[in-house]
């Protein structure tokens, strides 16, 4: 008989699986999680997302804990209370040196960058592209002027592109990055800059290490539709769940 173990972790992508395209957590997807949860699974969230831009989808959920943020560049605890800092547990910053030529390149070629470290996300300064961002995640970024003389070095650089004409350019930002650095379209107009070798993936598994939890007893749950929302509730009435891992366009 297959040996199998009950699931002691489960992680959920934001965008695209928490979130509806309206950006909102339907009652189905609170109870799903509750359930969950009342079964003693740990749940922690895996997003492109900073944890400031967390605070209110975890205050939704009724949920604590961690989170990995940045696409695996930053797993941190977060607590209620948004002026307790969150607890750094893992990270992989860009190297400073690289970050900064890849500010400037898009900055040339006219692009919207955004700088993200710990908490905190910096901007050259205000433009469509960017209200757009911060109307969706709900956070207010910190204008910088003289960002690229920054000497923190970020988890995350985040270009967009407000328009299609733009396109071109975001794709040519993407061609150009430093060797030790990836980028991932996390959608058409959003290129997500990290240190290479950083995912989603890695940081889970560095994340179950840490908590003495096998990959086996492991749930990730990535971009799905409607009806597959409902493999939450089903896939932990059974005592016997092994991982199942939904790879879809950017999931975990």
């Amino acid at each position: 008989m297959k040996n199998t173990r009950r699931a002691r972790l489960l992680a959920l992508d934001v965008d695209g699986t928490l979130l509806t395209d309206e950006l909102q957590i339907t009652a189905t997807t609170r109870e799903a999680v509750r359930q969950v949860i009342s079964r003693g699974v740990q749940v922690v969230l895996a997003s492109a997302r900073g944890p400031k831009a967390l605070y209110s989808i975890i205050a939704e959920l009724e949920i604590t804990g961690l989170a990995i943020c940045y696409t695996g560049a930053l797993t941190c605890r977060l607590y209620p209370d948004q002026h307790v800092t969150a607890e750094v547990v893992n990270e992989q910053r860009m190297s400073l040196s690289s970050a900064r030529l890849v500010l400037s390149s898009a900055l040339e070629l006219g692009i919207s960058i955004g700088w993200f470290t710990g908490e905190h996300w910096y901007i050259p300064g205000w433009d469509m592209a960017l209200h757009h961002e911060s109307m969706i995640t709900g956070v207010t970024p910190i204008v910088a002027p003289e960002l690229i003389h920054f000497e923190e070095a970020p988890h995350k650089l985040q270009a967009i592109v407000g328009e299609p004409a733009l396109l071109p350019q975001l794709h040519s930002l993407a061609s150009m990055l430093p060797s030790d650095c990836v980028g991932q379209f996390s959608y058409e107009t959003y290129l997500e800059i990290i240190h290479r070798g950083v995912d989603k993936a890695t940081a889970l598994l560095a994340l179950g290490k840490q908590l003495g939890i096998a990959p086996s007893e492991m749930v990730a749950i990535g971009d799905m539709d409607n009806a597959n929302r409902q493999t939450l509730i089903e896939m932990f009435k059974s005592p016997n769940t092994t991982r199942s891992y939904n790879r879809h366009r950017n999931g975990v």
